[in-house]
């Protein structure tokens, strides 16, 4: 009862007048109508204000959205909407989402692109999360592979937001270790290597021989040529181990046969 009485008293209070500070209302057309502060305190008196203010108020994606009329007294240059976000799990708000409007029509909308916004961020979030899980789960199927089909000197190097790198005991031409690429992807696994030169690179060229060589070797270990690179498919983690060893014995193989020729 209190409670309810000084609220009672607060509202039949007749706010001050204050420089530049601007009384607003709504109308009935939910246009925002200046008026002077004994006309406010009658509008907040006659009506349940705090009902009157509400734009919009939804729940998307647990985060509780809502977009208001300003019912204080505020600054001219004081846009009277606003939109406001917080998690409804830890009451945290979302400043990201927080925006000023000038009108009740301006307030709608932005409510409703606010709304679609979040939907877009969280299922943005969404496809970043469950691609970190696939790629934590390819990075776990390829040490899997290494421990079961491949000796200890195969060892992952790195892991990224797309590929996992894995370094080789083989050697170049010129003495750098051979290291492949693998990326998981919907269609299983694509392997990488890159060498110093393929055949098309080298100058002077190649002879036919030693090109088709180079032909007849990647295609025995199901290896081919893309962009400079040498490629490797595996259509899932079970092949995981024998491309790694094809893609790595073509690395090394065309290494020789371009680099390593007299």
């Amino acid at each position: 009862m209190l409670n309810r009485f000084r609220d009672l008293v607060k509202r039949l209070e007749l706010p001050e007048d204050e420089g530049d500070v601007v009384y607003r209302i709504i109308d009935d057309n939910f246009n925002t109508v200046e008026v002077s502060a004994a006309q406010y305190t009658n509008w907040r008196m006659q009506n349940d204000v705090t009902q009157m203010a509400i734009v919009g108020q939804d729940t998307v994606e647990n985060i509780m959205v809502r977009t208001t009329f300003s019912i204080m007294p505020e600054d001219r240059s004081y846009k009277p909407f606003g939109t406001s976000a917080y998690e409804i799990s830890s009451l945290d708000p979302r400043l990201e989402y927080s925006h000023r409007y000038d009108n009740w029509r301006e307030a709608e909308q932005g409510h409703r692109n606010t709304l679609a916004q979040i939907r877009r961020d969280s299922a943005i979030a969404r496809a970043a999360e469950q691609k970190a899980k696939d790629l934590a789960g390819a990075a776990g199927e390829v040490r899997l592979a290494i421990s079961a089909d491949l000796p200890a000197m195969f060892q992952i190097t790195h892991r990224s937001e797309s590929d996992v790198g894995v370094a080789t005991p083989f050697l170049r031409a010129d003495g750098t270790s051979i290291e492949l690429t693998v990326s998981a992807g919907a269609a299983g696994f694509t392997l990488t290597s890159a060498v110093e030169a393929l055949p098309d690179d080298v100058h002077p060229p190649l002879g036919k021989p030693r090109v088709e060589q180079v032909e007849r070797l990647c295609k025995s270990l199901g290896v081919s040529v893309d962009g400079g690179l040498l490629v490797r498919k595996a259509d899932d983690a079970s092949e995981l181990g024998r491309a790694i060893v094809n893609l790595t014995q073509a690395a090394a193989c065309v290494s020789l046969l371009t680099g390593g020729r007299p």
